[in-house]
């Protein structure tokens, strides 16, 4: 059986940028142990400089360029992409894990099954920049055509079920996303005071609150310092977190790391007191079953469906976001 999983997939796996990457990488890895299963990943982004092909195990990668054009050519020209890739794969089964490459397995004609990450009318609001709100509300629309039109639907969370219920007739099927193996190995070295952000330094991650509750807890615990570990996806938050570091007086204590390969990860968790997730919108964080695996407490935002994954108080501590 040939299955097409069209997922955001990381162009290099010894660095993984973000959960849904992290997922793609272990889903088709998961899925290739099935000798039954043929597993293609169609990746289509403007970071892929020309079309190629590689091989992981038993995955066959599928990475397909895209023009850096504004933001509707783009994303329209991606739909197409992915379309054409599909029609020259035949696959018998499409696992599509975005909203518009779901669009364009369904026009297409292929059987699809549609697996939510997150909830993007929900995502935007917690935007400012134009530009990062306007791909949401882009991705919501495709969402909400999908919805109508596919018959089963992976929930990654129970949150999702929760959102999705009232408005569409697709089957719900509850998969957990997936972690390394590596996580559940590590040893524990950690370092005291030492509290690890893992995300992309965005406003919907709101690592500005988490930098501003250093500040006070500092005052009472004054080995408290933080590694920020994630990259940037616009240069104007960033800029304003920078500026607020130094206006705090934190530079020796907020130190950012940038994207780190897996190895390096492996080792910020490995030597975290704790992790903090001060996000404003979460489906089902990654890094917070990444931590746990690790046997690390968490503390997280009251948001989505964190309270799915952390039992306030026992695995870690639940705070109301912006807190």
């Amino acid at each position: 059986m040939r299955l097409a999983l069209l997922i955001d997939y990381p162009v290099d796996p010894n660095r993984i940028p973000g959960g849904v990457r992290a997922v793609a990488y272990h889903l088709a890895q998961g899925l290739a142990r099935h000798a039954d299963l043929d597993v293609h990943v169609v990746h289509c982004h403007s970071e892929v400089p020309a079309d190629r092909t590689a091989q992981h195990g038993r995955v066959t990668v599928h990475y397909l360029s895209r023009p850096r054009r504004r933001v509707i050519p783009n994303l329209i020209t991606g739909v197409g992409r992915v379309a054409g890739m599909l029609r020259e794969l035949q696959p018998d089964l499409v696992n599509a894990h975005t909203s518009q490459y779901a669009f364009a397995a369904l026009r297409a004609g292929f059987p699809t099954i549609y697996t939510i990450h997150g909830v993007a009318h929900r995502e935007a609001r917690t935007f400012r920049h134009w530009q990062h709100r306007l791909i949401l509300w882009i991705t919501a629309f495709y969402d909400r055509w999908v919805i109508r039109r596919v018959s089963d639907i992976i929930a990654i969370s129970p949150y999702i079920v929760e959102e999705y219920c009232r408005r569409t007739r697709a089957r719900f099927h509850r998969v957990d996303n997936p972690v390394g193996e590596e996580y559940f190995e590590l040893e524990g070295q950690e370092v005291p005071g030492r509290i690890l952000f893992a995300g992309t330094i965005s406003e919907r991650k709101d690592p500005l609150t988490l930098l501003a509750a250093l500040a006070l807890v500092r005052e009472r615990v004054p080995e408290a310092h933080l590694h920020l570990a994630g990259r940037a996806i616009d240069p104007v938050y960033p800029r304003r977190v920078e500026e607020f570091v130094r206006e705090q007086g934190l530079e020796a204590y907020a130190r950012f790391l940038g994207l780190l390969d897996v190895p390096a990860m492996l080792r910020e968790y490995d030597e975290c007191a704790l992790l903090a997730l001060p996000s404003r919108q979460e489906t089902a964080p990654v890094v917070l079953l990444e931590a746990m695996a690790a046997g690390k407490p968490v503390v997280a935002t009251d948001v989505g469906g964190v309270r799915d994954l952390v039992e306030d108080g026992a695995s870690g501590f639940i705070v109301p976001a912006g807190d």
